[in-house]
């Protein structure tokens, strides 16, 4: 449904270090990057699926990234606390959203929400 997309960010150098992290767990993986913009993709594919911009304002926003699964969100979490950034929400069903939703959340460098969903809880 979705061909790409993109966020502005204040702290850009740390934002690409923060996705670089965070995003190997779910197997997505920067793509390339310049002095003020760089992509993400899912590893082994060409294709960028999601961009962050420096500028000078941001937007607050939340995001979620498929995890194949539960460990996969579990990793995603480590990862990000391991790296020194922000939880908003640790590993666990959100029953709330639906009996199978287990998602994990970290702040990134510009207080964006980013999520980490699987749905499927068998793996």
């Amino acid at each position: 449904m979705i061909d790409h997309f993109e966020i502005n960010v204040v702290k850009f150098q740390e934002c690409v270090c923060f996705y670089t992290v965070v995003l190997k767990p779910l197997n997505i993986e920067l793509k390339w990057s310049d002095e003020s913009a760089a992509g993400y993709g899912e590893a082994g594919s060409d294709r960028t699926v999601f961009l962050i911009e420096q500028s000078a304002l941001s937007q607050s926003c939340h995001i979620a990234f498929i995890a194949p699964d539960s460990h996969s969100v579990d990793k995603f979490h480590i990862a990000g606390v391991e790296g020194g950034y922000v939880c908003n929400g640790k590993p666990g069903v959100r029953a709330q959203y639906a009996p199978d939703y287990y998602a994990a959340f970290l702040l990134d460098p510009d207080g964006n929400n980013i999520e980490a969903v699987a749905r499927d809880l068998t793996g």
